[in-house]
């Protein structure tokens, strides 16, 4: 049967990749050496992009991700009157207004401590380098 078939295929595609990376392992080309250095290059252009506008990020210690304290900037939202979080707000007038693509916080907090990320913001350090150039351009337009 195809599914069979294609079962074989995945597991020559992995087989594979396997191999690449035995045969990289102990060079900057191995993805396990190269994925933090990239991603720790990248979280650096957008801190450095949100500092410069004052904003306050926060690094992190590993993962995709990182938060941005938005408070410094004094941007307003309740004139919306949304009854939505301030970091929903937030995100929803960043993407629609400067086509940046960011996370609200809140959104993994329960009702009762919502507030405790209230001008958060959560950005992705995992894109590649144009959508990193790119945004940190976005970003530093975004100066008081």
């Amino acid at each position: 049967s195809s599914g069979i078939n294609a079962e074989y295929g995945v597991q020559e595609a992995v087989a594979g990749a396997f191999e690449y990376e035995a045969s990289v392992a102990h060079t900057d080309e191995a993805y396990f050496k190269w994925l933090p250095a990239k991603l720790q290059d990248n979280c650096q252009k957008l801190a450095d992009a949100f500092s410069s506008i004052g904003c306050e990020p926060v690094w992190p210690d590993g993962g995709y991700f990182m938060l941005v304290d938005t408070a410094p900037m004094g941007w307003d939202f309740t004139e919306e009157k949304t009854g939505r979080c301030y970091d929903v707000d937030c995100v929803k007038w960043l993407t629609r207004e400067f086509k940046l693509a960011t996370i609200p916080i809140s959104v993994f907090y329960g009702d009762k401590n919502r507030h405790l990320s209230a001008k958060y913001i959560r950005v992705c350090c995992a894109k590649s380098d144009d959508t990193i150039d790119k945004a940190c351009k976005i970003i530093r337009a975004l100066k008081k």
